[in-house]
């Protein structure tokens, strides 16, 4: 089975051919505000290097959110696209879970860990280790929710935590195609108009309505 994994709902616009054994190839750029020009550049260039077409690929991965906003509805639009044209199936992945389910086996982890993705200006997006619920919150919120907290995994490095010791790695495409594989939860479908992406709670996009 051939995934092609996709991750723009960060600073990383990358791409991944992933199998169940692991990671085949890749291609990443780690810059913000490339995504939109570089996305679908680097994603051909993958394929041609290993001649395959997009119709033959088993499915398509990609980063669902949590995260930039714009650099999600970019992946999504393009995986959409790219899936459309060639009834290739798609997963979308939730960013947060595959972070964590990628970095716990790292060997870094400390207990009492919590995993942040900046979301925008001071407010990110955490997950606890034994938690099932993603929360939305400013910085200055994380001591009073996460009191026991001591160490965070983090996709880039974020200022005011000097009481925290920061993990800082970012979110690679092969996290997201690994879900596909490893996450029961996580499952291709054709059914393109049910795909979503998660900008949580409070940053929902604006639902418009015709007259």
């Amino acid at each position: 089975m051939l995934i092609l994994a996709v991750e723009t709902s960060s600073p990383v616009c990358g791409v991944s051919l992933c199998t169940p054994e692991g990671e085949k190839d890749k291609e990443v750029l780690i810059h913000p505000r490339v995504h939109a020009e570089k996305l679908a550049v680097i994603c051909q260039k993958l394929l041609l290097r290993h001649t395959l077409k997009v119709s033959q690929l088993d499915g398509i991965a990609v980063s669902a959110g949590p995260g930039s906003f714009t650099g999600l509805r970019i992946g999504m639009s393009f995986v959409k696209g790219l899936a459309y044209a060639h009834q290739v199936p798609v997963a979308a992945v939730n960013t947060l879970f595959a972070f964590r389910a990628a970095t716990r086996t790292s060997g870094r982890v400390e207990d009492e860990t919590v995993w942040v993705i900046h979301s925008h200006r001071d407010f990110i997006y955490t997950l606890g280790d034994h938690e099932d619920n993603i929360h939305y919150m400013k910085m200055r919120e994380m001591a009073d929710f996460y009191p026991r907290c001591r160490h965070i995994v983090t996709n880039q490095a974020l200022e005011g935590f000097d009481a925290w010791s920061q993990d800082v790695q970012p979110i690679m495409p092969a996290w997201i195609g690994t879900a596909v594989f490893e996450n029961p939860s996580v499952s291709l479908t054709t059914q393109y108009d049910q795909l979503r992406i998660y900008y949580g709670s409070r940053y929902e996009p604006v639902q418009w309505k015709s007259d």
